[in-house]
């Protein structure tokens, strides 16, 4: 955790800058927040203790390599969609237009799975290479734009939470 200990502002400066602008006041105060709890944070991630759930939908809206799911997905509506005319033609081949939608829509799932998993598993390596950019600043980034949220034993935190909710257990919002 080489960088882990760098001052507020720094970590404030790295956040604006993985968002491309100032931070808005309930993202000061969210980054605020898990500064200081960022070594408490660090070692939970690394041990397992706090778990990253993403949100691949959120995810997708932001970054269009997690968009491929939705292709997957969007064909199986059309197939489903494709078979509902056909069924006046033929019942036999609507039925396999509607089992191959189906088989389509899961295969878009198992993607989403898998992509959301490979996001989280890439900040996971990052936070326990001590990463400060690729690990907890990202990770705080992605906590304040919504994509992900954080579990632990204790509780849960999801925007617009304080982040350290996942250590404390309580249900603390952000205010204006």
């Amino acid at each position: 955790m080489s960088n882990v200990n760098m001052p507020l502002d720094d970590f404030k400066s790295l956040l604006s800058e993985l968002f491309g602008q100032p931070l808005n006041q309930k993202a000061e105060v969210a980054a605020q927040d898990f500064w200081q709890n960022i070594l408490a944070m660090a070692d939970g991630i690394s041990r397992g203790s706090i778990s990253i759930n993403v949100d691949v939908l959120a995810l997708a809206r932001a970054f269009p390599e997690y968009k491929g799911y939705q292709v997957w997905q969007g064909l199986a509506i059309l197939m489903f969609l494709v078979a509902l005319p056909v069924f006046i033609f033929s019942w036999k081949i609507a039925l396999g237009l509607i089992v191959g939608s189906i088989v389509v829509y899961f295969i878009g799932n198992i993607k989403r799975r898998i992509m959301g998993q490979k996001f989280v598993s890439g900040i996971q390596s990052a936070v326990a290479a001590g990463d400060m950019v690729k690990g907890l600043g990202s990770l705080c980034a992605h906590y304040i734009a919504g994509n992900v949220q954080l579990a632990s034993g204790l509780g849960r935190a999801h925007w617009p939470q304080l982040p350290s909710n996942v250590l404390t257990g309580e249900q603390n919002f952000i205010q204006e």
